[in-house]
């Protein structure tokens, strides 16, 4: 008699999606697979070749998600299920993928589920290795716009984190800047604009104080982890702009401050309950990735 493994809750960060920004800023994928595979001898021997290796689904699983740039999420369930039946031991597999579009308006979830068995399998769909390139990601033929954006909101609930990036091409040139804020209730919401002349320190200034006028807007006490990627930011923030403001806007060399009326924007809406940190750029952080990725999309409207 058959047995089944079921995998549950497999998260994974992907750009599969119709939608331009789906593509752009990409978003979180959920899937359950239910495998079916005799493991009875398992049972009495203790022995990992007598069962199936779950760690390696999962991890095929996540690693075509995380590369695949699929435009319908049916294919991607396709891929994941000839991946797993790829494993001789497995006879039949239920996967169910689940997301959340940006659909206006729309804040609940959409779920494909297959069935496949080994013999559905054939020499065309056996293997996804041909696909398995991660590709760069394109921008939109259409700049995003705030209310395109992926946004789900909550007025009641507290704000958690922030995250922050700022882009700019040629530098000086066309610049665009993204922020990701997070609330207690799971909800997210989306912020990002740009402009024609602009560098990149200027943008990654500018999604920071944009985040902090959103959080003056919340009024709320408890403290709230901003995340960037700009040491300029974080370090003139946390450390230099005593002095340069001791100083008359002035460096130690007494050399105007580069970039001043940002800085005198970002001061006042700094406070003690707001905990900065540096997360490395492109280092594969979803949150700063998602932050890129608006900003880059604005930096594409202004070239």
């Amino acid at each position: 008699m058959t047995s089944k493994i079921y995998l549950k809750g497999v998260r994974a960060y992907g750009y599969v999606g119709y939608l331009p920004e789906e593509n752009v800023l990409g978003q979180w994928f959920e899937v359950e697979a239910t495998l079916w595979i005799d493991f009875e001898k398992a049972t009495h021997n203790d022995e990992i070749e007598d069962t199936v290796n779950y760690v390696s689904c999962i991890r095929k699983i996540e690693n075509l998600i995380q590369t695949q740039k699929f435009k319908l999420i049916e294919r991607l369930v396709g891929a994941i299920a000839d991946s797993l039946l790829e494993d001789e031991k497995i006879a039949q597999v239920e996967v169910r993928v689940i997301k959340q579009p940006p659909i206006p308006n729309f804040l609940g979830s959409v779920a494909v589920e297959i069935v496949r068995s080994r013999s559905q399998v054939t020499s065309t769909n056996t293997s996804t290795k041909s696909e398995s390139t991660p590709e760069a990601i394109s921008l939109p033929q259409s700049p995003i716009t705030e209310s395109q954006l992926p946004i789900t909101s909550s007025t009641e609930s507290k704000i958690i984190s922030i995250h922050t990036d700022g882009a700019c091409s040629k530098n000086p040139g066309p610049g665009g800047w993204g922020v990701v804020i997070h609330f207690s209730d799971g909800s997210t919401k989306e912020l990002g604009g740009g402009i024609r002349e602009t560098t990149n320190n200027q943008m990654e200034l500018q999604g920071a104080i944009t985040a902090l006028e959103f959080l003056s807007t919340h009024k709320q006490s408890t403290p709230v982890d901003l995340y960037t990627d700009s040491k300029y930011v974080l370090d003139g923030i946390t450390k230099w702009i005593k002095g340069w403001k001791k100083n008359g806007w002035k460096t130690k060399d007494n050399k105007p401050v580069k970039n001043q009326e940002f800085w005198q924007q970002l001061d006042p809406l700094n406070s003690s309950n707001i905990r900065w940190h540096w997360v490395e750029g492109h280092s594969g952080d979803p949150d700063n990735e998602r932050c890129d990725a608006i900003a880059r999309s604005y930096t594409a409207k202004y070239a």
